[in-house]
């Protein structure tokens, strides 16, 4: 089987060919389920991988319309995981084609989930301005663990969305414990703080 070429060795047609692919592999997963799309197995993972991460880079570009409300790097980081929460919660066949990449034998699969945790921690990082990098690092490894396991358990139907919320604020509440940022985000309450009341993430 010929491995997929890199979108750097491309001509300026081939990789407007391939984004007007990608495009549109995004509208089909938007209208249908992942496995409901009827294409030959390999260049259908191949694909909806490649959408999946140019969806994955819609993360920066909501930032930066709608900055995050907090003030510290634990109210920051806290609203931009919820972001993502919601994101899926709008098209939950995503993290169900991500449970099926992670899942995939294909080194392709691997290579483009990679790509994906790269574009989304590269946010994350930025959002923790001020904290020792090393440490920033070790906040985005673990938030990200925590968020992968939980939406695996939520596409599956073992965890309600409530449940993936509360598990991502925790986490964070712990990694920060004894920290300033916790003292004055719970002067404000947990959600509130973060401009994320109960009306948002239902």
């Amino acid at each position: 089987m010929a491995e997929p070429v890199s979108p750097n060795l491309l001509t300026d047609d081939q990789r407007a060919r391939r984004q007007r692919i990608i495009d549109a592999g995004l509208v089909l997963l938007e209208r249908n389920e992942y496995e409901r799309i009827q294409i030959k197995d390999v260049a259908k993972e191949h694909l909806f991988a490649e959408v999946l991460v140019k969806w994955a880079a819609t993360l920066r570009s909501s930032l930066a319309r709608h900055p995050p409300r907090g003030r510290t790097p634990r109210e920051k980081l806290t609203e931009a995981l919820h972001r993502s929460v919601r994101a899926f919660q709008h098209q939950p066949q995503l993290a169900r084609l991500i449970a099926s990449l992670e899942l995939s034998s294909d080194p392709f699969a691997t290579e483009i989930l990679e790509r994906m945790d790269q574009t989304t921690s590269s946010v994350y990082m930025e959002l923790l301005d001020g904290v020792e990098p090393r440490r920033a690092r070790t906040i985005v490894r673990t938030v990200d663990a925590v968020l992968d396991s939980q939406l695996r358990a939520w596409s599956a139907g073992r965890l309600p969305i409530t449940g993936l919320y509360d598990y991502l604020s925790e986490s964070i509440d712990l990694i920060f414990e004894g920290g300033h940022e916790i003292e004055d985000a719970d002067r404000y309450g947990r959600y509130d703080a973060v401009g994320l009341g109960s009306d948002e993430t239902a």
